[in-house]
């Protein structure tokens, strides 16, 4: 019976870990515009750590998929993926309780045609999904850090014994 190696990514994974990379430098961009241009989308309230656990997560979350696309494995990027999950998790939960957005302004940032994809969300939209998104940021670093050491393990373990 074959196994499959579900540690090495093919080259198309590899390359849709580069389109992570690049959507995760669009966001940047997006909220960059609302920033510079001050569209009204941050309130008063945003201020420089607002601005740190909105944006270290970001950048942090384009490191697991940049060591993915360059190493071709799946487990060096784990530790990367559970530290931003983390980053997620606790940049998250302060937005949630400062919450320095208006969300009525999140289109702003679009060419006026595009403005109706995100003009739907509201506040309490936007509450629930920062909620969500803290639970399973949590739970996903757990996870990480749990795969990324049984794969460790494993591999050592195959390597002390020669297999």
């Amino acid at each position: 019976m074959h196994k499959t190696d579900t540690e090495t990514l093919t080259h198309t994974q590899r390359w849709l870990e580069l389109f992570i990379v690049a959507a995760m430098i669009a966001l940047l961009i997006f909220f960059g515009v609302h920033q510079v241009t001050n569209t009204g989308f941050f309130t008063d309230e945003f201020g420089t750590f607002e601005q740190l656990c909105l944006y270290i997560p970001i950048v942090v979350a384009c490191l697991a998929p940049a060591v993915r696309a360059f190493t071709g494995r799946r487990n060096p990027g784990r530790l990367f993926e559970a530290i931003g999950a983390l980053c997620l998790a606790f940049g998250s939960l302060w937005l949630l309780i400062i919450f320095p957005f208006n969300y009525t302004h999140l289109a702003n940032a679009l060419p006026y045609p595009l403005r109706f994809l995100l003009a739907w969300i509201t506040d309490d939209i936007a509450r629930i999904v920062i909620v969500v998104q803290i639970v399973i940021a949590f739970v996903s670093s757990i996870v990480f850090t749990w795969q990324y050491l049984a794969i460790r393990a494993r591999t050592s373990y195959t390597l002390t014994r020669g297999a």
